[in-house]
């Protein structure tokens, strides 16, 4: 390959025989290396972005239940005993994944009573767990999201 150039103008480049096969196949794989490890990055973050979805719904089904919960003992008209509504397995609404598909989910209350002891006084209390379990439709594992609230006597 001749030069561009004449001899006695300087210039930067002074070989211009380009590159070699092997040279450019080096760089073709280091780019489609990059393009992968880019492409993985991307598809990981969006799996993981869908599931933090998921689970950010379920923590506000299981915290809006433990408030409505709190809301019938609070407001109750017998203020005597504590009225507290636990149930096993509602099926609730967790996510539109689609337009034509759901992921549903189910919400389980359950209530203990606990006694918490302080010096020489006992103070009965309960304890009331809001669970909330589903199975996304391409895997099966088990996802589970469980708040708890303590309820003591007035």
């Amino acid at each position: 390959m001749t030069p561009r150039f004449l001899e006695h103008n300087t210039c930067l480049l002074k070989d211009e025989r380009g590159v070699t096969l092997i040279e450019l196949m080096i760089a073709v794989v280091v780019l489609a290396v990059l393009v992968l490890t880019v492409y993985i990055g991307i598809m990981y973050g969006h799996k993981q972005s869908v599931l933090n979805h998921q689970y950010r719904a379920a923590t506000l089904l299981a915290s809006s239940e433990l408030e409505r919960q709190y809301f019938y003992n609070r407001y109750n008209l017998d203020q005597s005993v504590q009225v507290l509504l636990p149930f096993v397995n509602r099926p609730v609404l967790l996510v539109d994944l689609d337009e034509d598909t759901q992921l549903m989910a189910n919400l389980s209350v359950t209530v203990e009573d606990k006694l918490e002891v302080y010096g020489n006084q006992y103070y009965p209390y309960k304890r009331v767990y809001a669970t909330v379990t589903w199975d996304y439709p391409t895997r099966r594992d088990p996802h589970k999201v469980v708040l708890q609230e303590d309820h003591y006597p007035r």
